[in-house]
């Protein structure tokens, strides 16, 4: 064999893929040429560190893989996703927090300690200037104010 072509069977010599004399003739070269051996030093470094990587998974269970990957990407069905959602672990804490929200403002709303004013304090409230104007004392309820009121106009009108 010529000198080009050593190097392309020090390959085949690492994997003892060569017949003896091959193997004889090639051992040969690498005594006579430093360049030749360190490249063979390097292919064993090479073939050992690659031996020393973790197996390949095999193909059926990287196929797998890649099937239920893909499962995974694909966006599921607007259902699903609600059933999903719909468990006792989000919907408990969900509940709880509305249940704190209404209470919350239910306790603290503005004005939730006064009462609602019936019609005669409306009335009454209608009519302080009057009552205020006249300086009245005893008013009891709506009617007198309504009387009050009238009496007001009839000054008015004299």
């Amino acid at each position: 064999m010529a000198d080009t072509n050593w190097s392309a069977e020090l390959t085949a010599y690492i994997d003892d893929e060569l017949g003896p004399d091959e193997v004889r003739a090639l051992e040969a070269a690498l005594e006579k040429a430093p360049a030749l051996r360190a490249l063979e030093q390097k292919l064993r470094r090479t073939v050992a560190r690659v031996e020393a990587l973790p197996p390949l998974p095999s193909s059926a269970i990287a196929l797998r893989r890649q099937v239920l990957n893909a499962i995974d990407a694909e966006p599921r069905p607007f259902p699903e996703r609600l059933r999903a959602w719909l468990t006792p672990g989000r919907l408990v804490p969900a509940g709880l927090a509305m249940a704190a929200a209404v209470t919350t403002l239910v306790l603290w709303a503005p004005g939730a300690d006064e009462q609602p004013a019936d019609a005669e304090s409306l009335l009454m409230a209608q009519h302080m200037d009057v009552v205020e104007d006249l300086d009245l004392v005893g008013v009891d309820s709506a009617d007198d104010l309504e009387v009050i009121a009238a009496l007001h106009e009839l000054e008015v009108q004299r």
